[in-house]
């Protein structure tokens, strides 16, 4: 309504002016049609900014209720709280505030049409008691923790920095695990203190707070604690330039600083938009981490003004690699590989260098260099060459070795080496450096160091002189175990890159950055990145596995083609089981059939039929048919595996057969007549138990007509006994009829089973 009558007013005023001036009606008219747009474009909170940004870009998958949320808040200007100290996340440099969070904070208005700034702040407690207040919208930088995530709510990590762990030179302490029984320093209330025993529960520490980084790393110099445990993110290597007695031993990927945006609990929306910003552009946050990474250690290191306009305005330097001296240079594919091009490479990451690699013999690289073609070269540091090149501080510190058998004595220094026959590569610095301290000198001049290696191994040369670190990786790769260091070198024999003369500003610039790399590291890396020796002895073992796996193929084929015809008689053999099983075996009760009795009354007695005295028992069972008749073959079915279980159950051992539907014949081997009669009373017994429902309502228990024969040796006739069986079967059949029906209804009492 403010603006309505505001403008009214103005209306009116202006017609006024329209009579009175004609000559600038035009321009206040135009100024007055403006002025309520860009007034109430204008509008915002109290602490709105004065214009609203473009919306969200169109690339980012925002949801409809988060476009809406940032439409309505384009006219704000949302303050996000940081710790100013926090290294490469904000800093000054050049009289600019630069860094990561600022550039994401650029970044995010341009992607989401939100005008995020940073927050005029004194340090993190600041920071951070002001966000609580409600003073500040967004807080970077805070670890989530179960208590803030009471109050609030967390994106996923813009970066992850992990935690280091800073030693003196001088200590004990060069790894993490050299902490154990130390006191060990922390900034006070950082979650490290907790979190660093539940991943290393083995390292036992005592602890000790400081307020900042500072005051701890101040401690670990004067030898009041003997580590010290904080985030990384590129304020390492101003602490390591800061403080130059210590070293970073360890690095704990672990346990990572998480850079979060943290928001209020109930701004759910916001925490959505500022979480979809970073999952979605994870290559551009990449991008603007590595260019703040570069900014901050180009201050971290102090550089010149001549140096910084050399990276402004140049940043580029041809680097020459020479024949391959593995594992420090090799050159592939366009690429400087080994340990000096992972050093080379990682100097261009640090401080935004871009290296040009050239391959060429090393004598035209010389030359080169001396004209101003190639800027850097690995090489030797000799007199002869300061007028040319200026030498950074060394890559390697490694002394030179003397190498020599196992069998050789040791050797004091080179001056141990005068009357022997040492093998010395041809252009290397060793020649001039032994004719210089020696008196009787005998040269073995060599192609390479695999030449040297041979000739000691040989007898023709006592000893050889080369880095360690080389001779480690050819005689490990070479597997030549018989040659070790006899002796070490009092020479500065370090690895070094030499620049031209001509880049004053890149010599100075590499030697500030170097300090900053682990040798280790670069070791690591470099020798992961050059082609493997073909190890001799090996390559002998190799022959001989090959030899001896061409004998085992050839037993194996063998073994196979046996196993095969094995397997085919074993199928065979399974097959004519199965078919005689399926010939000899009745399907419903498990007993041998008519067919295995006559087969085997054909090829002579059952199996045990040896054992004497032995019982033939034939069994006739009662009521089948009538079942049958009644329920059906199924119920009768259910009668007959009802008595096979019955028997089974009582002469586990017999030969049994099922001769006919219900007749059934049982061969019993050791048995008096005696015990037959009473095992003949307990299958009686058993039957009578073994009820079964048949079908609805229907309840039986099988019966069966026995009688019996006993056969004392294999000279009486089996067929014999089974026909008095069969006859006295029969006697207890027509006796059972006259005491009850054939069509009695079963599931009574089972009949009498008499002999």
């Amino acid at each position: 309504m403010f603006d309505r009558v505001m403008f009214l007013r103005a209306g009116r005023q202006a017609l006024a002016a329209l009579l009175l001036w004609p000559m600038r009606s035009l321009l206040l008219l135009a100024a007055l049609l403006w002025a309520p747009a860009a007034s109430a474009q204008n509008q915002t909170p109290a602490s709105g900014a004065a214009r609203a940004l473009p919306a969200a870009s169109a690339a980012l998958q925002l949801s409809e209720d988060e476009r809406t949320w940032i439409d309505q808040h384009r006219y704000r200007t949302l303050t996000v709280g940081f710790d100013p100290f926090a290294g490469m996340d904000s800093f000054e440099f050049r009289g600019q505030r630069m860094g990561l969070l600022p550039a994401l904070l650029k970044d995010m208005q341009s992607q989401l049409g939100l005008r995020l700034v940073p927050a005029d702040v004194k340090g993190w407690d600041d920071a951070y008691s002001r966000f609580l207040r409600g003073e500040i919208d967004v807080l970077y930088g805070a670890n989530p923790t179960p208590e803030r995530e009471k109050i609030m709510r967390f994106t996923q990590a813009a970066q992850r920095y992990p935690y280091v762990v800073f030693a003196r030179k001088d200590s004990s302490v060069q790894t993490l695990g050299d902490l154990d029984g130390k006191t060990v320093g922390f900034l006070a209330a950082d979650f490290v203190i907790e979190q660093l025993p539940k991943e290393f529960p083995n390292i036992k520490f005592q602890v000790a707070s400081f307020d900042d980084q500072a005051a701890g790393l101040r401690a670990l110099s004067e030898g009041r604690v003997d580590g010290f445990v904080t985030s990384g993110g590129g304020v390492e290597y101003e602490f390591l330039h800061q403080f130059p007695s210590l070293n970073l031993v360890a690095e704990l990927k672990s346990i990572t600083s998480d850079m979060t945006f943290a928001v209020a609990k109930e701004r759910v929306l916001l925490s959505q938009i500022i979480d979809r910003y970073i999952a979605q552009r994870p290559e551009q946050i990449r991008a603007l981490a590595q260019d703040a990474a570069r900014s901050y250690n180009r201050k971290v290191l102090r550089l010149s003004p001549a140096e910084l306009q050399w990276l402004d305005e140049r940043g580029e330097a041809v680097v020459g690699v020479a024949e391959d001296y593995l594992p420090f240079d090799h050159f592939d594919k366009g690429q400087y590989k080994g340990i000096a091009g992972a050093t080379l490479q990682r100097i261009g990451e640090i401080i935004g260098i871009r290296f040009k690699v050239v391959s060429a013999p090393f004598a035209q690289l010389m030359e080169q260099a001396r004209h101003g073609q190639v800027d850097v070269l690995n090489m030797a540091k000799t007199d002869d060459r300061l007028a040319d090149f200026i030498f950074p501080r060394a890559i390697s510190t490694e002394r030179d070795i003397i190498v020599g058998l196992k069998s050789s004595p040791p050797v004091q220094d080179v001056y141990g080496l005068d009357g022997l026959r040492v093998a010395v590569i041809d252009g290397f610095w060793h020649e001039e450096h032994l004719r210089k301290n020696l008196k009787s000198l005998q040269i073995v001049k060599t192609a390479n160091i695999i030449e040297s290696l041979q000739l000691v191994r040989d007898g023709k040369a006592a000893y050889l002189i080369e880095n360690p670190t080389v001779v480690e990786f050819y005689i490990n790769g070479l597997g030549y175990g018989d040659v070790v260091k006899r002796g070490i070198t009092s020479k500065d024999s370090f690895i070094y890159f030499g620049v031209s003369r001509r880049q004053p500003e890149l010599a100075g610039i590499m030697d500030k950055v170097i300090p900053l790399i682990q040798f280790e590291e670069m070791k690591y890396l470099g020798i992961q990145s050059v082609p493997s020796l073909r190890n001799e002895a090996n390559s002998r073992l190799l022959m001989l596995l090959a030899m001896l796996g061409a004998v085992l193929l050839l037993i194996l084929l063998l073994t196979v083609r046996t196993v095969r015809k094995l397997i085919e008689q074993r199928a065979k053999t399974q097959f004519l089981r199965e078919r005689e099983h399926l010939l000899y075996t009745d399907s419903l009760t498990g007993f041998h059939n008519r067919n295995y009795f006559s087969h085997r009354s054909d090829h002579g007695e059952p199996a045990q039929a040896t054992d004497f005295p032995q019982a033939v028992v034939v069994a006739d069972m009662n009521n089948l048919k009538h079942v049958n008749d009644a329920h059906g073959h199924a119920a009768g079915d259910a009668l007959i595996q009802l008595f096979a279980e019955s028997v089974r159950a009582q002469w586990p051992e017999a030969d049994a057969y099922r001769i006919g539907g219900d007749e059934f014949l049982f061969l019993l081997p050791g048995r008096g007549e005696a015990a037959l009669l009473a095992e003949l009373e307990a299958l009686k017994t058993r039957c009578q138990l073994n009820r079964r429902e048949l079908a609805p309502g229907f309840w039986v228990s099988p019966s069966a007509a026995l009688g019996h024969a006993m056969r004392d040796s294999a000279e009486q006739s089996l067929q014999a006994c089974i026909a008095q069986a069969d006859t006295r079967m029969y006697e207890v059949k027509a006796g059972m009829k006259k005491r009850r029906s054939d069509h009695a209804v079963p599931g009574g009492p089972a009949g009498d089973m008499a002999s």
